[in-house]
């Protein structure tokens, strides 16, 4: 069985992880100095009582999950998802089925961060990679998407995470029924970004495929 150092030091690079956030994001965001953290990393040193709970709040979970190690305990407000990591190709995303397939990674996540949809099996965790919803959802942010069954079930102004011609994006969904027309609309201070626009014949043919919709997100102050 490892020791105390060995599992916090795991448990703080998981949930760095699940953030996004490298060594000197963390020491900025929770003030401590970068050798400090470094040493937590390595399971040199384990941090005093204020800086557990300063760890912690950060990441919205309980000090004992720091301190426990998850391989021989499943502790409860924490589970499980799909994780696809930032920057994956979406030919992944088209070629298998995210949410099932066991070529994915997995992640660790609070229950208090996800809200109603903790414990739901049709989530599939991501990292937005890319300015075209940064007003709504910056560069960087965690996103819960979950699963659907059929293009009809999604309403105006989801916001949705679809794969297009070997990238995958994160845009606003609107569907035309009448005109049979599906538009992905960013919302981004950069105004080079476009609106994107599929009939319902070319979304058949073409090389796209929504993953899902875009449930819960998480932003780094």
């Amino acid at each position: 069985m490892d020791d105390i150092k060995t599992i916090f030091a795991k448990n703080l690079q998981q949930l760095m992880d699940s953030r996004g956030e490298n060594l000197t994001e963390l020491s900025d965001r929770i003030g401590a100095a970068f050798s400090t953290v470094s040493d937590w990393l390595h399971a040199n040193k384990m941090p005093r009582s204020g800086s557990l709970q300063t760890i912690a709040d950060h990441y919205g979970v309980n000090i004992s999950y720091l301190t426990t190690d998850h391989n021989q305990l499943n502790v409860s407000g924490i589970g499980t998802y799909k994780y696809i990591p930032a920057g994956i190709s979406a030919g992944v995303l088209c070629s298998v089925d995210p949410f099932t397939s066991d070529e994915i990674e997995s992640i660790q996540i609070s229950d208090k961060v996800l809200g109603k949809y903790a414990g739901d099996t049709d989530l599939l965790m991501m990292h937005v990679n890319g300015e075209s919803m940064d007003q709504t959802i910056p560069d960087g942010s965690l996103i819960a998407v979950k699963a659907y069954n059929d293009i009809q079930d999604l309403q105006d102004g989801d916001i949705v995470v679809f794969a297009d011609a070997g990238d995958y994006a994160v845009k606003y969904f609107y569907n035309d029924r009448e005109k049979e027309i599906i538009t992905f609309i960013p919302d981004s201070t950069d105004k080079r970004f476009r609106p994107i626009t599929y009939t319902y014949e070319e979304l058949q043919d073409e090389d796209v495929k929504i993953i899902g919709k875009v449930v819960v997100y998480v932003v780094v102050l």
